[in-house]
């Protein structure tokens, strides 16, 4: 088995793909290098195109992208001469979300070589004359993938609503060996940041709480991050683009995680990593996370940002007592855990 990722940044998806590939020992091919920080020493990986290099049709693939996600800034453009190029790559691949799954589809077509698909958001319950296209495609790869795998129960409902079989396996993490004595009254937020994910939020809850809330993670686009800064920069610490160990640091220190989703079925790499640390995390009912928590042991999951500050205060002054919860569950969902479910479920199909 190999796999495949379309683009390096920071994000939860390629920094999956690259855990998976160490864990596992199978060849990671990365389609292009969009600055992501990610340790890849002890990975085998090929990388199709490398960072500063542009494509002959970049320019259009980075506008027909931004119809659909203009507030993911440039570096989130579907390169569709990458996906095509990638089809020379022989062997069953696992396809990390369902535009790389393309160059699977493909190879089914001309070659009739079996691929899968790891979906983490689907466009399938979108509603819109634009998005008539995405649900398409992403149909087609969908059907015609031999195995689907998908990162929480929410998302595999969804699926199902389709006629779409998919098996669960929730990202991984690292757990630490032993959790600190003692923590700062950090409210960690941990994200790839853009318009879509509502950063206000987190400044209007920083206003209000009883610590000091940083936001940790890249910005997608540089005016939502100047614009977020002249409203809430006197309140809320941005560290912008943050390197693994920097980030570890503040896990260390974290008293408590707060993230929202939007009809996010995914459960947020964050929340997961956040948890390793024995950090106790506060979601809300529109992030697939909401699986994880359980309520009022390791964490909360609240109706809105208000319910969320009062939760956030109670957690700042008792978050001992949700840190070791928060931990054991980590705990099941190591990256060595997840990658033996992997292999275990794919080599069932692909005989690997």
């Amino acid at each position: 088995m190999q796999i495949a990722v379309r683009l390096l940044w920071n994000s939860a998806v390629p920094k999956m793909a690259i855990e998976e590939a160490r864990n596992t020992n199978w060849k990671l091919i990365i389609y292009r290098d969009a600055g992501g920080n990610y340790e890849l020493d002890g990975v085998n990986y090929v990388i199709l195109r490398k960072r500063g290099e542009k494509g002959f049709f970049t320019p259009l693939f980075s506008f027909i992208t931004s119809i659909y996600a203009k507030h993911r800034g440039k570096e989130a453009t579907v390169d569709l001469d990458l996906i095509l190029r990638a089809t020379k790559i022989k062997g069953p691949t696992l396809y990390h979300d369902q535009f790389a799954g393309i160059t699977g589809y493909i190879r089914k077509l001309r070659y009739g070589e079996d691929y899968a698909v790891y979906l983490h958001e689907t466009s399938l319950p979108l509603r819109g004359a634009k998005y008539f296209l995405p649900k398409k495609i992403e149909e087609k790869v969908l059907r015609n993938a031999k195995s689907i795998i998908t990162n929480s129960m929410w998302n595999r409902k969804t699926l199902e609503e389709y006629g779409i079989k998919s098996e669960v396996i929730y990202p991984g993490c690292y757990p630490v060996s032993k959790l600190p004595e003692s923590r700062e009254r950090i409210v960690l937020a941990v994200s790839t940041w853009d318009s879509g994910r509502k950063p206000e939020i987190y400044g209007e809850i920083a206003k209000r709480i009883k610590g000091k809330m940083v936001m940790a993670g890249s910005w997608a686009r540089e005016d939502t991050l100047k614009e977020f800064l002249r409203e809430y920069g006197n309140y809320v610490t941005v560290t912008g683009k943050i390197s693994e160990e920097k980030l570890v640091e503040l896990y260390s220190k974290a008293s408590v995680l707060v993230r929202f989703g939007f009809n996010e079925r995914g459960p947020g790499l964050g929340v997961i990593e956040a948890m390793a640390y024995g950090v106790p995390v506060i979601v809300n009912e529109d992030l697939g996370s909401k699986e994880l928590i359980k309520q009022g042991e390791n964490g909360f999951v609240v109706r809105d940002w208000e319910e969320a500050i009062d939760r956030i205060n109670e957690t700042l002054e008792n978050w001992h007592k949700m840190s070791v919860n928060a931990w054991n569950t980590a705990k099941e969902l190591s990256w060595e855990n997840h990658a033996e479910k992997l292999k275990e479920f794919l080599c069932q199909t692909f005989e690997c």
